[in-house]
């Protein structure tokens, strides 16, 4: 619904994949992206990295899903090498971390305004 003077806007999610990733390029430089989120899921543990763009930060949470606890929680305005790996996945992608442990890309979502 449309009220004088405001303007509606709609949020729209997409998965990022190789066929997507152009675009997605093309929703940064026009600015539109409210954030990017990747979940990663291990033998024991998840890890969620979130972009929030208005801010230009990463939010980094690991969880012991097993055990169901938070392991840490970090906000970085850069992430590390491993981090942007991890953070560049694209959904079934698999990598294995400098501890030999082994996680696979869940999902790998844009959100933007129109």
């Amino acid at each position: 619904m449309l009220y004088e003077g405001i303007k509606e806007t709609e949020n729209t999610r997409i998965e990022k994949d190789d066929e997507t990733k152009a675009e997605i390029e093309m929703l940064y430089s026009f600015d539109v992206v409210l954030f990017e989120h990747t979940i990663l899921k291990g033998d024991k543990y998840t890890i969620s990295i979130c972009y929030f763009n208005p801010l230009k930060i990463y939010d980094i949470v690991i969880e012991d899903y097993i055990n169901s606890c938070l392991i840490s929680y970090e906000s970085k305005n850069e992430l590390d090498e491993e981090y942007k790996t991890f953070f560049n996945l694209i959904k079934n992608e698999e990598i294995t971390d400098k501890n030999n442990n082994k996680y696979k890309c869940m999902s790998h979502s844009v959100e933007y305004t129109l």
